[in-house]
């Protein structure tokens, strides 16, 4: 549904969902302000949190106002580095990077008076859009592989790459599977989450995938699978047994077509790292949505009752059918 709201240029908010861009909005306002036309000189340093355990932190010396410095935090960090994240930054920000502070991965410096040039402009917006960015660019780097191989007509002789987007629960889930063949890429999400409630909403709203895919054109083909069962394709792992206590897999198939040009090729990318965040935000406004009726329900029903009760405590004398006149006491 995310990727047909996009191909359909924003249908999202007339089907009651919606779509979450893929910059911080924080990041890219202090970024913006320093590096667009506004150039602010003063010293900063700022620390984000972001969804799937990102963190970021931007610091910028009272001796160097012109320098800025992204550091930032992902999960699996050596495991995107040797799958395409270090190429990505060298190809996007070279000779930029520094020595990241404990509890970082990567840093990045960028001269605001001397912008690095890379494919997303020239322009001191563009960098600082490309920045706020920066979580696409870095977790969906294995994705972006496997797409230019396919693009290419290259063989998929990688095997399977497994990544870890978020924390797993107690009962698993969090990683994301990435299986390249000939003439296609399925990538397998591995959803749960921890309460109960969450599980069997998210279980209702993954099957509307499969059922979107009837009604949409050229979208990718999604299947859904109960934990018990994961979807052949990740089979062979080693340890993959089916866990029923998750709340499932979720399974895309992108072929060339879907990926046919850069744009849709980014387009992608972007969509399939932000998936778990855009589950995760609907998850959150379902339950929102249904607390809010059954608190309006109540709150008719509380109307009805107060409208049922006597409000007069005056007597009122009434008749028998012999026509004698009583007051019940």
């Amino acid at each position: 549904m995310a990727w047909a709201a996009k191909q359909q240029g924003g249908a999202s908010a007339a089907n009651g969902l919606m779509h979450l861009e893929s910059e911080n909005k924080i990041l890219l306002e202090c970024l913006t302000s320093r590096l667009g036309a506004e150039k602010k000189r003063e010293p900063c340093e700022l620390k984000i949190a972001d969804f799937d355990d990102v963190l970021y932190k931007v610091f910028v010396s009272p001796d160097s106002p012109n320098e800025i410095v992204l550091h930032v935090a992902v999960r699996d960090w050596e495991n995107l580095k040797s799958n395409g994240a270090q190429k990505a930054l060298d190809t996007n920000f070279p000779g930029c990077t520094s020595q990241p502070e404990q509890g970082f991965n990567v840093a990045i410096k960028v001269n605001a008076d001397s912008l690095p040039k890379g494919p997303w402009g020239s322009t001191g917006e563009a960098c600082a859009k490309q920045l706020a960015d920066i979580k696409t660019l870095l977790v969906g780097a294995p994705l972006a592989e496997a797409f230019s191989t396919l693009e290419s007509g290259g063989s998929a002789s990688s095997g399977i790459t497994t990544i870890a987007m978020r924390k797993p629960t107690q009962d698993g889930g969090g990683n994301c599977y990435i299986v390249p063949k000939g003439d296609r890429v399925t990538v397998v999400f591995a959803v749960d989450f921890a309460d109960e409630t969450d599980k069997a909403v998210t279980r209702i709203f993954l099957q509307e995938f499969v059922e979107a895919q009837r009604s949409v054109n050229n979208c990718p083909p999604a299947n859904f699978s109960r934990g018990a069962e994961p979807p052949m394709e990740i089979q062979s792992i080693p340890n993959i047994d089916g866990n029923p206590d998750i709340a499932g897999f979720i399974s895309f198939t992108i072929f060339k077509s879907h990926i046919g040009t850069t744009p849709k090729k980014k387009e992608a990318t972007k969509l399939l790292v932000h998936f778990l965040t855009y589950l995760q935000y609907h998850v959150k406004a379902t339950k929102t949505y249904m607390h809010m009726r059954m608190r309006n329900k109540v709150n008719a029903l509380l109307q009805v009752l107060n409208r049922a009760t006597q409000t007069s405590n005056e007597t009122k004398a009434k008749k028998t059918i012999t026509g004698k006149t009583w007051v019940k006491k």
